[in-house]
């Protein structure tokens, strides 16, 4: 690898941190390619030596934040190792992604299901990448599931059912996420959560009352 290509790759990161800081601290609209180059400390000029479009900056800027979530999960899941606990943290971290008091983060949530979704977005012709992102995230609830049919935690016929439960969990979780965003946050997301995640341990479980005691004696979900 030449040292021409390592500056290069340096200069594109420090680009798209700095375009992530600020679609997260004031959103994509009002952050021009100005306020990114003036972020980054670079001109520009340079900005569109890498990038084509603000979009574009944006689909880099989505990416790098969902390779550090990604990261942040795996990381916190490792230090867990009862697999109804794993997946209620996994499911708790799935919510602080429309936590109100990280605006940051439930501003950057809101812009990436915009640009998802619309024609007109950013992301809606990329829709590929977002899908590899869900199958990333599937894949991680399937093997808490699969870990906890080896430990004796979770009833073996769930290992049939495994990709549907992923699924639908996911399913949910992106469901209720959007009608709190769209309720301007006016129920407890995370008492809602608790709620329906007691079904799911109740279905799952190969002892459905010690796992749902677990799920309902945890402070602070």
């Amino acid at each position: 690898m030449s040292p021409r290509y390592v500056d290069r790759e340096k200069k594109r990161q420090k680009i798209v941190r700095a375009a992530l800081a600020l679609f997260s601290r004031q959103g994509y609209a009002a952050t021009s390619v100005g306020c990114i180059a003036i972020e980054a400390e670079v001109g520009k000029g340079t900005i569109y030596e890498y990038f084509s479009t603000k979009g574009d900056i944006l689909v880099a800027a989505v990416m790098e934040w969902i390779r550090k979530l990604e990261m942040r999960y795996l990381k916190h899941l490792e230090t867990i190792e009862d697999p109804v606990e794993r997946l209620k943290a996994f499911v708790e971290m799935s919510m602080d992604l429309v936590d109100p008091l990280d605006q940051g983060t439930a501003r950057l949530s809101i812009d990436v299901l915009q640009h998802t979704l619309l024609q007109s977005g950013a992301l809606y012709k990329r829709r590929h990448l977002m899908k590899e992102i869900h199958t990333g995230m599937r894949k991680m609830v399937i093997n808490i599931l699969l870990e906890g049919i080896s430990s004796g935690a979770f009833r073996p016929e769930v290992a049939r059912e495994a990709e549907k439960i992923a699924i639908n969990l996911l399913g949910y979780l992106d469901g209720i996420s959007l009608h709190y965003l769209i309720s301007e946050n006016d129920f407890d997301i995370r008492e809602q959560i608790r709620f329906s995640l007691q079904n799911v341990i109740r279905m799952i479980a190969a002892d459905p009352a010690a796992g749902t005691d677990s799920v309902s004696a945890t402070p602070g979900f």
